[in-house]
């Protein structure tokens, strides 16, 4: 729909009024000897339809009728004012009073004009005092003059707050059109009503009810009551609601957080778009249907990718397959223009990034499987995480599996072992397995003396993870997770409410929740209990050390067959970490680079033994630190 269509039916025009004014039939009329009719229905067009609209659908009283068709007049032919006038007895009243219209109407006493009335209700007309300590004259609203005219435009208030909704593919799964047939009946009862979409930021919402509003013949006016400033809230809302009434719109609200006005009149169909967990603005005299949008399926998301970007249909079940899409991500993915699913997934995360700022450390995944090295068993669990937070989707995309299973089903794990043996890059190997971000949130940190401060905390993590997509890794969580704490003081009560909110969040999420610790002796085992996994992650033997060496040097320039002698040594004779093996290397490389020479086997064992002397532990026998003079020491 255009906000602006000229009628191409002709109308009067300038000069036809001026002739019509010249051959005196309007001063007949203020004098009380003519018909008005003639001159007026020229203005509402050759059969009086946009005139006949505005009576019927703002009720209007003959007398309210009649002041309104005057101001209009005279807005239309400027020339009318000074005839307004000269009936009015004064040159400066030129827009018309409610003496005049009383008169030629032989409308009686009653104020035709009223705060609570159609024409003041409505913004129809304005009064305007010209004359100090005169009668007000009305003007008629520029819009509504528009309308005689059969030109619809917005108004000033709403051209940056509203906007026609355009409507892309719609997924399948959608109750498009048993929504509408449900809306049509209650409309048909004669009952104002809204329609409540429910659902997650980015999900479809607006998408939804344009849907819903084409099924019932009416295009769609979106309007985001954040843009319109507060103290203009009231006037805005009654604009927009009288246009959605004139063009015979369905308003889509977005966001409809801003309290609507109680005593504005709607139009008869509202659309309201709101949070998963939020409700509509109130209004006690509008019935409201609540209907929480299903998020679509793999197959519905990559049908809307391909529409977009069909060049990139081989890909699109992989992409669709990301966890946090929404549909208006892969819409802009697609107008990105990308020339792989490569970069459409990179332009995905990088959105998604920005959608978790503020709730943790964001982390864009950099190892893969080939970088972590760890026993074969441990892999294969960490593989086995992986394959369920891909595969839960569809799962849970059966609804008796989902009715069945969602509390069940939800993924959540236990990573735990000592410090520096991978537990962090598990969690980012195993993210960018599934192409999405992570947020690391670290719950020593989260957690708040003030009471209230920590659940809010964790709930908003959760909130910007789903948004996203992205898999949580919670860091220190025997700060919650410790052995449950005997209720003495309040503080205790409220941390055990704490612990019990974060399960809560965990098995409603629909996306992956690793908990880490390095203590998992302090957490209680009834927590452990209602996890899906435990991951031990134990130090590496010997086998996975010298690996661990062998690829750090190499990365780092050494030459691992010079120095497979000192790796093996070092693997068989010195407890590291794959961090401390990590640190070594680099140390390592370092004091090469600063003599200016290749990495040396006394290097490495320097550097070893410095990073076990860090936890307190001698080198073993035969491996004494020792100190490499460079060429820059002299």
């Amino acid at each position: 729909m255009s906000l602006a269509q000229p009628d191409p039916r002709p109308m009067a025009s300038a000069a036809e009024i001026i002739a019509l004014i010249e051959a005196a039939r309007l001063d007949a009329w203020l004098g009380g000897d003519a018909d008005p009719g003639p001159l007026l229905r020229r203005l509402e067009g050759p059969e009086g339809r946009a005139w006949q609209r505005v009576v019927e659908l703002f009720a209007l009283a003959p007398p309210e009728a009649d002041l309104l068709r005057l101001a209009i007049a005279v807005a239309a032919e400027p020339a009318l004012g000074p005839i307004v006038a000269r009936a009015q007895g004064a040159e400066g009243r030129l827009l018309p009073g409610e003496p005049l219209v009383k008169r030629l109407g032989n409308h009686g006493a009653r104020p035709i004009w009223r705060p609570t009335g159609a024409l003041s209700m409505w913004g129809l007309v304005t009064p305007m005092r010209l004359v100090p300590g005169e009668p007000p004259g009305f003007e008629a609203d520029p819009r509504v003059v528009d309308w005689m005219f059969r030109t619809l435009s917005l108004d000033a208030a709403l051209v940056l707050a509203a906007d026609t909704l355009r409507i892309g593919p719609v997924p399948p799964e959608w109750p498009v059109q048993a929504t509408a047939e449900r809306l049509d009946h209650a409309l048909r009862q004669g009952a104002s009503v809204r329609l409540v979409v429910a659902g997650r930021a980015g999900s479809g919402r607006r998408r939804f009810a344009g849907a819903v509003a084409r099924a019932l013949g009416r295009d769609a006016l979106v309007v985001d009551p954040a843009v319109i400033p507060a103290a203009d809230w009231a006037e805005g809302f009654m604009r927009a609601q009288r246009f959605a009434l004139f063009a015979d719109l369905a308003l889509v609200w977005r966001d409809g957080a801003a309290p609507w006005p109680a005593k504005l009149p709607m139009a008869p169909l509202q659309m309201v778009c709101v949070g998963e967990d939020a409700a509509a603005p109130p209004r006690d005299d509008a019935v409201d249907l609540v209907t929480t949008l299903p998020e679509p399926g793999r197959e519905a998301k990559a049908a809307i990718f391909v529409a977009a970007a069909p060049a990139l249909a081989d890909g699109a079940a992989a992409l669709a397959a990301t966890p946090g899409l929404a549909l208006h991500d892969l819409e802009d993915a697609a107008r990105a223009a990308p020339r792989s699913i490569a970069e459409a997934s990179a332009f995905l995360r990088a959105r998604a990034r920005a959608r978790l700022r503020g709730a943790g450390r964001v982390v864009d995944p950099q190892f893969d499987w080939e970088d972590f090295v760890a026993p074969p068993p441990l892999l294969a669990l960490l593989r086995r995480l992986a394959f369920e937070a891909r595969a839960r989707t569809a799962l849970m995309e059966d609804a008796e599996a989902a009715r069945l299973f969602e509390g069940a089903a939800a993924l959540s794990a236990l990573f735990c072992g000592p410090p520096g043996v991978g537990k962090s890059m598990a969690a980012q190997v195993i993210a960018r397995d599934l192409g999405i971000n992570l947020l690391v949130v670290d719950l020593a940190a989260t957690t708040s003396k003030f009471i209230g401060e920590t659940a809010k905390n964790l709930s908003d993590a959760f909130a910007r993870a789903r948004a996203a997509g992205a898999a949580l890794i919670f860091e220190e969580a025997d700060a919650l997770f410790a052995k449950r704490t005997e209720v003495k003081e309040s503080n205790d009560r409220y941390a055990n409410a704490d612990t019990g909110h974060l399960l809560q969040l965990m098995e409603t999420h629909d996306g992956l929740v690793i908990l880490s610790t390095n203590r998992r002796a302090n957490i209680d085992p009834a927590f452990i209990r209602r996890l899906r996994h435990v991951v031990e992650f134990p130090r590496p033997g010997a086998p996975e050390r010298r690996l661990l060496w062998t690829r750090m040097l190499a990365v780092l320039g050494g030459d691992p067959a010079v120095l497979e002698a000192a790796i093996a040594r070092l693997a068989e004779t010195h407890d590291l970490s794959p961090a401390q093996i990590k640190g070594a290397a680099l140390s390592a490389r370092y004091t090469a680079m600063a003599a200016r020479r290749a990495i040396l086997a006394a290097d490495l064992e320097a550097a070893a033994a410095a990073e076990m002397l860090k936890e307190g532990r001698a080198a073993p026998p035969g491996a004494p630190p020792r100190r490499i003079r460079s060429t820059v020491d002299g």
